[in-house]
């Protein structure tokens, strides 16, 4: 947990991995809102609500004008021959799912206000809702049924108005017939929400206003959008290395939220080569941790600041879409965070459904929303492990591709399997105790850098200090929480001892628990933190 960032270039492919590197890729994606300034008394181009920029076949929709009105006019002609065959009226529209709607008319009906909507509510929610179509598919349907336009901008307002909401992911089609999708269970202690009526629930208590669900739904669109964006760009992106443990600022605990007014060195640095890492970093993780740690005050300026920096850069992009999604929850922390759980399993679905991913990399996906579910879904997390993991405390992603990287030792990546999981073998303390010793050893002998020496060392003090709080054996847990703030400085310092005083407090004595905010209160690194804030918000 040292706070320094070593310059040490190591030699061996592992370490160069550590060094780690950045993909430089400038990338702007269009969003179905464009279309929110189109005249539509003319012809409405309807662009395909795909998961990705780029249709099935691979061409442009753009490069498809005239659909809806193909459509329109092969139906329109089949009425009127079969009014002409039997002598009679056309028959009035079919039911669809026992909804009957208004007969068509031969002028286009175009719904400028809420209440021309109402007529057909019943046949859109059996559409939209009951049958799961997708948007393109239905303004087809009421364009060659009823007669009906309307922009997709104007559709998903008014299923927000009428509280239409789905969360079920569509999949890309394979390119690989028979190909088989990734098997989810292999990680038992994944809970994968995958059911229509499981993301409802999660999803259901934070609708509280229409204008928050829509932001909310966009955000969700908005990771598929990114990540299949980025890989439509250039096929190549499927094989990037986007893991580096701890190389990257990014991941060092509370360092998180104060490498933030590093400004050219981290938000533009990642803004500027925005490969899937760097979105997960901006808009996941970033404001994961600074939620655990109860800094609302530097969530507002981040949000705020990275808002100004992605609309000058890109305009309409996903980035904007999602942070846009969060400015609007920023007086629910509650709520964000299991907005950030869904978002992050949308991120890992999505990049696990994407053929030759890197395995690495879907791995680092599945463990961040593993880490997000721990911390954001009482209904699952608490009941199984009252004292769940804290991502602020022991980051999962850091703390176990670090491990990975630096120490290559397959006995280390067991325990950090069982670490990461929850799940603790009884010779578990015995084992890490060990580790602990090797790992001074190779200190001292110059196998491991100095400027990861420290990182290590805190790593085991941090697995064994949590394997003891799953435990409940608080003497142990004081023993090595004290170890582990003896080693830690500056942010390490002063999150080791929030949660040492917080447990203190429950299960020790509330006069060291006093000691231990005392202290922290008079650090100097709290004082230059204070001015940070204060000069990113003036900003």
């Amino acid at each position: 947990m040292d706070s320094e960032e070593g310059s040490t270039t190591p030699e061996s492919p592992a370490m160069s991995l550590v060094a780690g590197h950045h993909v430089s890729t400038l990338m702007m994606l269009d969003h179905d809102d464009d279309y929110e300034n189109e005249d539509i008394e003319g012809d409405i181009s309807i662009k395909d609500e795909s998961l990705s920029p780029l249709s099935e076949d691979g061409r442009s929709l753009s490069n498809r004008p005239g659909l809806s009105a193909r459509h329109a006019i092969k139906s329109e002609h089949l009425k009127l021959k079969a009014g002409k065959t039997t002598g009679k009226p056309a028959a009035p529209a079919s039911s669809i799912g026992g909804h009957r709607a208004p007969h068509p008319s031969r002028i286009p009906l175009i719904p400028r206000k809420a209440e021309d909507w109402e007529p057909w509510k019943g046949i859109l929610h059996e559409l939209y809702i009951t049958q799961n179509c997708i948007l393109r598919d239905i303004i087809i349907t009421m364009e060659t049924k009823y007669n009906l336009k309307a922009t997709p901008k104007m559709y998903k307002n008014q299923f927000a108005r009428w509280n239409f909401f789905k969360y079920s992911i569509k999949r890309r089609p394979k390119d690989k017939a028979g190909q088989q999708s990734p098997d989810k269970s292999e990680d038992g202690a994944l809970v994968v929400v995958n059911s229509h009526d499981a993301l409802d629930n999660l999803m259901s208590p934070m609708m509280h206003e229409n204008s928050r669900s829509r932001v909310m739904q966009a955000g969700l669109t908005a990771v598929r959008h990114f990540l299949h964006g980025y890989i439509d760009l250039d096929s190549a992106h499927l094989k990037d290395e986007v893991v580096f443990g701890y190389s990257d600022p990014i991941y060092r605990y509370f360092k998180t939220a104060m490498d933030l007014f590093d400004l050219k060195e981290n938000i533009e640095r990642k803004i500027s080569a925005p490969n899937i890492k760097c979105f997960s970093d901006l808009c996941f993780l970033v404001p994961h941790l600074l939620l655990e740690s109860n800094r609302k005050d530097i969530l507002s300026a981040y949000l705020q600041y990275l808002t100004r920096l992605a609309t000058f850069k890109f305009g309409k992009h996903p980035f904007t879409e999602i942070i846009a999604s969060f400015a609007d929850l920023i007086d629910r922390p509650e709520d964000i965070m299991r907005y950030i759980m869904l978002l992050s399993q949308v991120n890992s679905e999505t990049i696990s459904s994407l053929d030759d991913m890197v395995e690495r990399t879907r791995a680092w996906a599945r463990n961040q929303y593993l880490a997000c579910q721990r911390t954001a879904d009482p209904s699952t997390a608490v009941a199984r492990a009252p004292h769940k993991h804290h991502m602020i405390r022991l980051e999962a992603q850091s703390v176990y591709w670090a491990q990975n990287l630096i120490l290559g030792d397959p006995e280390a990546d067991e325990l950090a399997e069982q670490w990461l999981h929850r799940s603790f073998g009884p010779d578990f303390p015995i084992r890490t105790e060990t580790m602990r010793r090797r790992i001074d050893e190779k200190i001292e002998s110059g196998a491991i850098p100095p400027a990861y020496a420290k990182m290590m060392q805190c790593l085991c003090v941090g697995w064994l200090n949590d394997y003891y709080e799953s435990q409940q054996d608080w003497p142990k847990v004081f023993e090595w929480g004290r170890l582990g703030l003896s080693l830690a400085t500056n942010e390490q310092y002063m999150i080791w001892s929030i949660h040492l005083e917080g447990l203190m407090r429950k299960h020790g004595t509330v006069e060291e628990a006093e000691q231990l905010r005392r202290r922290r209160l008079e650090h100097e690194w709290l004082e230059s933190v204070r001015v940070q804030v204060d000069r990113m918000s003036l900003a």
